[in-house]
């Protein structure tokens, strides 16, 4: 039998999500009612939790953190001691539910994705609230969880690299830098100015 025990799953959680990123997949429906998917149930991911040491909650199609169950899995996670971590760029969510997040699972990894100084994110992630993610990093970052800042480059955030960086470093925060590969053509308006920028 195929030993999973050393496997990673990433999961999409649900196929819901508030952010309304122009590239994202999700535009690939016009009706947000026909995003295929929903929500994970605990009996679910007690099958998968049971099977792989490695659990990703990815945000492809959704953002996890609007599972219902979400810090249930997490709990889970840590009861079972396997390993997850946490990609997320929403912020619909309060303050106190990043803090019981962040206290059910220490152990887990959050990769928030702020794409640019905080108060500029919002031009690519539309109705997140950069300034209020940066906080919630920085509290994690405070409670000893590896939090990573995961930048993309985009026209609008070029610029702005080293004072990003600088940021995270003063704050404990891993600062991790992507490049985008989706641009639809030389004039898409989040395509940087620098070619090296392009993937």
């Amino acid at each position: 039998m195929f030993d999973f025990s050393r496997r990673a799953c990433n999961l999409d959680i649900s196929n819901f999500c508030a952010l309304e990123c122009p590239m994202c997949m999700r535009k690939d429906w016009k009706n947000k009612k026909d995003i295929p998917g929903s929500y994970m149930t605990v009996d679910q991911f007690r099958k998968i939790v049971k099977y792989f040491r490695y659990i990703h909650f990815c945000g492809q199609v959704s953002d996890p953190i609007f599972n219902p169950n979400f810090i249930t899995f997490l709990k889970m996670c840590k009861d079972a001691q396997k390993s997850s971590t946490v990609h997320t760029a929403a912020s619909q969510r309060p303050i106190s539910w990043y803090e019981k997040a962040f206290d059910t699972n220490p152990k887990t990894r959050w990769v928030f994705g702020l794409d640019g100084l905080p108060e500029e994110s919002c031009m690519y992630r539309i109705n997140q609230d950069g300034e209020k993610l940066f906080e919630v990093m920085k509290m994690g970052a405070k409670k000893g969880l590896q939090i990573d800042w995961q930048y993309i480059v985009f026209s609008y955030n070029e610029d702005h690299i080293q004072e990003a960086y600088e940021m995270a470093k003063d704050n404990n925060i891993q600062f991790v830098i992507n490049y985008s590969g989706r641009w639809k053509n030389e004039q898409d308006p989040y395509r940087p100015r620098n070619p090296e920028f392009s993937a």
